[in-house]
């Protein structure tokens, strides 16, 4: 029996994995986007070298839960913060975006 695949099933099972040149365009993209907006910038600021908790980075950039959040989430997922033991702390990539933008 043949499975029933369209030509969007088809086209992403051809796609594969991503080549060099779109990860350091994806890497850039993401770079321009954190560093772009004031918010974000704070943010990397604040949490510094030593990292701060939720509560403290709440309190210090007077952000509602939702933007908070928001923020915070971008920042997780372009991998320039990461969350260790309840600690926020700045990877390899938000340490050189910090030293170019704060």
């Amino acid at each position: 029996m043949k499975e029933n695949i369209d030509e969007i099933d088809a086209y992403f099972n051809k796609k594969g994995e991503p080549t060099e040149a779109e990860n350091v365009k994806q890497g850039h993209w993401a770079m321009e986007k954190a560093s772009i907006n004031p918010t974000r910038r704070k943010l990397l600021r604040l949490v510094g070298v030593f990292g701060k908790t939720e509560e403290q980075l709440k309190e210090e950039s007077g952000l509602n839960d939702f933007f908070f959040k928001f923020h915070m989430d971008l920042l997780l997922n372009d991998k320039f913060l990461k969350l260790e033991n309840g600690m926020y702390r700045l990877t390899d990539t938000g340490i050189s975006l910090h030293d170019s933008v704060c």
